[in-house]
């Protein structure tokens, strides 16, 4: 029924229903939490698992490193150092990794791809719950820190080489990391509705 359509809709975050007398069905506006959750039942269905989405990762992040090194405004320089000092801030703390995200998430942003921005944000949606039961050693952190901080003077300078190679040292020495931690957590399949 109409009914029953629209309250998928709803539940699916295409639409709002306004109360009221000038109320109805409203299209809302989608966000990366609604992309992330249709991506995370595909990928259940294919049965993808974590090793699958850093792999994806370490192809892509550097690219959007280095674009955003080409594009990136002085609001997005600006939100990435404030990002980066408040990561430092928190380099034992229990934020490390949600801050880690974010400062991955604004650099997707920062691309001037709005794609990219989705993708990143996406992936680190989907792979939440995974960081989450294993979180960073100390060491790590501090290694992590080092390249975030040479990815950003490079973005900073307009260096699109250097901030791709620094990018791609960082992912692929995450990956390992991960793998090398746990490895029956980067073979957990992706679940549906985890987000």
């Amino acid at each position: 029924t109409l009914r029953e359509a629209l309250r998928f809709l709803e539940l699916q975050g295409v639409i709002h229903l306004q109360l009221g007398r000038s109320g109805g069905p409203v299209v809302a506006r989608p966000q990366t939490g609604d992309f992330a959750n249709s991506l995370s039942l595909i990928l259940h269905f294919m049965e993808a698992d974590l090793r699958g989405l850093l792999e994806l990762r370490e192809a892509i992040a550097p690219d959007v490193a280095a674009y955003a090194a080409q594009r990136a405004t002085t609001g997005d320089l600006s939100a990435l150092a404030d990002c980066l000092k408040e990561l430092e801030r928190n380099e034992a703390g229990s934020q490390f990794e949600e801050l880690n995200r974010r400062f991955h998430d604004l650099l997707g942003w920062a691309s001037g791809n709005p794609l990219f921005g989705l993708l990143t944000s996406s992936m680190h949606l989907l792979t939440r719950e995974f960081s989450r039961s294993l979180g960073y050693s100390a060491q790590e952190r501090a290694v992590q820190l080092r390249f975030l901080r040479r990815v950003l003077e490079a973005v900073r300078t307009g260096d699109a080489q250097a901030a791709r190679q620094a990018m791609a040292k960082l992912v692929s020495g995450s990956a390992s990391y991960l793998a090398g931690r746990s490895p029956e957590l980067v073979s957990q399949k992706v679940k549906w509705g985890q987000i």
